[in-house]
């Protein structure tokens, strides 16, 4: 049976005012006023490809980040064939290029996802490439970021998905409520991709705004997306000197995390030796090499979906880096000796479009803990969001450690699209709820599931709409996963 439409907006081109009141309290936000609907496909110009390749597949992942190797890697191994495009030569998006940490993978004392995230965690772990988490580590993952792109790549073909990398979707043919062809540019050659099932898992909801998808961008009071961070790799540092320090300053400090620094960050800021408006306190996690550490701190507000804006916020970022640098080498124990070794091939990008799905989860639902019967994900995280207008970091609750929520499959079926779903950060979700179900563990749980649904569906020529929860909930067992 398919599901109702509920709680959706009529799509507009309206974009909130930035003079409308803005709303605090959690309880009180209802379904999203308004939400945007792209131009149509048939308005856009075809791309003249020249001798293009021609690519028929069962499923086509579209982005290679944490959900889109787990899609693509579950629905190879259904038996689907299964075609992976990213757009870099590296899976991973920001737990790889993005150098983004995995943290709190687990609430109340067990891992909220596994399955294929639990996979490669374990091979990372058995290859001396990571420190499983437990409770000693505060449930934050210390692993190698270049041994886990090269495990996921390896994961993905393993199970048959064929991977295009330095491949981008540029154009999506529409027939009726059907993606009928997806154009894309591999190494300047054009590619024709035509697919029973596609899974935008682009973080921005690329696919989705390419074949027409309504989608919802910001939060409904200013249309703000969460800030960016460029995530950076400090040695050598003497941890145990910062650890010690960092107790004595108040910061939150496990055995490979130091979380805080506020009074530093809070003089840097006043002393206007840091431009723009850099986060107000900073997370450093121990890496492997013992004298390496990675930094999230910088944090800009930039429209990074605007032609031509990525080189300002990336410019911006690195500056803050720079100067958040300079201050740990001169007032903070253990970065005296240190330089920046490495910084994040793009920035850690919190929100983007999130795609109308069939639910849009709600904060209400995330932190009541609701748990629907067509669950496929859990989330745990906080509601944390990154946005300016609150004028300091802003955290609109969390669940009590142990419980979790459930993330409906009707949030991951594209609404206008009936061979659309979606995984990561693009799902069907307010602005609040993505301040939780945006981590890259959940895309992981995401990713899998979406790729399952894919491979089910284009088997059984149902509708994702119409294909079974329940079916995808066993099959997920079937690979080890939660719900």
């Amino acid at each position: 049976m398919g599901f109702a439409v509920a709680g959706l907006a009529a799509g507009c081109s309206r974009r909130p005012s930035s003079s409308e009141k803005d709303v605090a309290d959690p309880e009180a936000l209802g379904p999203e006023p308004s939400a945007y609907s792209p131009p149509s496909p048939e308005t856009r110009p075809e791309p003249q490809l020249k001798d293009p390749e021609i690519v028929e597949t069962d499923v086509c992942v579209v982005g290679g980040g944490a959900a889109g190797m787990a899609a693509a890697t579950a629905a190879a191994r259904l038996g689907a064939r299964t075609l992976l495009i990213e757009e870099s030569f590296v899976l991973g998006g920001n737990v790889t290029r993005g150098l983004v940490n995995l943290d709190k993978v687990a609430w109340g004392g067990g891992l909220m996802v596994r399955g294929y995230f639990e996979e490669l965690l374990r091979t990372l772990a058995g290859q001396g490439d990571a420190v499983f988490p437990s409770p000693s580590t505060h449930w934050a993952v210390r692993y190698d970021t270049d041994a886990l792109r090269h495990a996921a790549l390896l994961i993905a073909q393993r199970a048959g998905a064929d991977i295009r990398l330095g491949t981008r979707a540029v154009w999506a043919r529409r027939s009726g409520r059907l993606v009928s062809s997806l154009y894309a540019c591999e190494q300047g050659r054009g590619l024709v991709i035509r697919a029973a099932r596609y899974v935008d898992c682009t973080g921005d909801g690329n696919l989705g705004y390419l074949a027409g998808n309504t989608y919802w961008y910001g939060d409904r009071n200013h249309g703000q997306v969460q800030g960016q961070t460029l995530i950076f790799y400090a040695a050598p540092v003497d941890f145990a000197a910062l650890r010690s320090y960092g107790r004595l300053d108040g910061s939150i400090v496990n055995e490979f995390q130091v979380i805080g620094l506020r009074p530093f960050m809070k003089k840097l800021r006043r002393d206007k030796r840091v431009e723009g408006t850099p986060q107000w306190g900073l997370l450093v996690n121990l890496l492997p090499p013992e004298d390496t550490v990675s930094i999230s701190a910088s944090e800009a507000y930039g429209e990074h979906l605007e032609t031509g804006s990525a080189a300002g916020i990336m410019a911006l970022l690195e500056k803050q880096n720079y100067e958040i640098h300079a201050g740990l080498k001169s007032d903070i124990p253990g970065f005296a000796q240190s330089r920046i070794v490495r910084m994040g091939e793009r920035p850690y990008l919190r929100e983007g479009r999130r795609l109308a799905g069939y639910h849009q989860l709600t904060a209400d639902e995330a932190l009541s803990g609701e748990k629907p019967d067509d669950s496929v994900a859990r989330g745990w995280y906080p509601i944390d969001l990154h946005v300016p207008y609150t004028g300091e970091p802003s955290h609109l609750g969390e669940l009590a450690p142990g419980d979790y929520y459930g993330i409906p499959y009707r949030c991951l079926v594209a609404r206008d699209l009936d061979n659309l779903l979606m995984a990561g950060r693009c799902i069907s979700v307010t602005h609040e709820a993505l301040g939780s179900t945006r981590i890259s563990p959940t895309s992981m749980a995401l990713g899998q599931a979406a790729g399952i649904a894919a491979a089910l569906s284009a088997e059984s020529a149902a509708r994702p709409a119409d294909l079974p929860a329940g079916d995808v909930q066993r099959y997920l067992t079937m690979q080890g996963g939660l719900y």
